[in-house]
């Protein structure tokens, strides 16, 4: 994607991507709020970016550490005042 020939504009961001068969995407996104998204609730931001297949397994691989690491019930528990240690 060489759409900056100019030095001056080098480290900038692409505003949009034209391929061969013409196509057009339009990249108008702020990347922070792409990285809090991220930071949030991981798989979100590629979401947000397009990369459905990416960002489908990253939430689902969540849900699954979550379930497994019982960590909704800890945090539940911590809310609660209560601690209890399971060996």
């Amino acid at each position: 994607m060489e759409n900056f020939r100019n030095i001056s504009n080098q480290y900038r961001r692409y505003k949009a991507h034209v391929s061969v068969l013409g196509t057009t995407q339009l990249h108008l996104r702020n990347p922070y709020i792409i990285a809090w998204w991220s930071a949030a609730f991981p798989g979100f931001g590629h979401l947000l970016l397009g990369k459905y297949l990416r960002g489908y397994i990253l939430f689902i691989w969540e849900v699954v550490v979550n379930v497994q690491a019982d960590i909704n019930v800890a945090m539940v528990d911590s809310f609660r005042l209560e601690s209890q240690v399971v060996v």
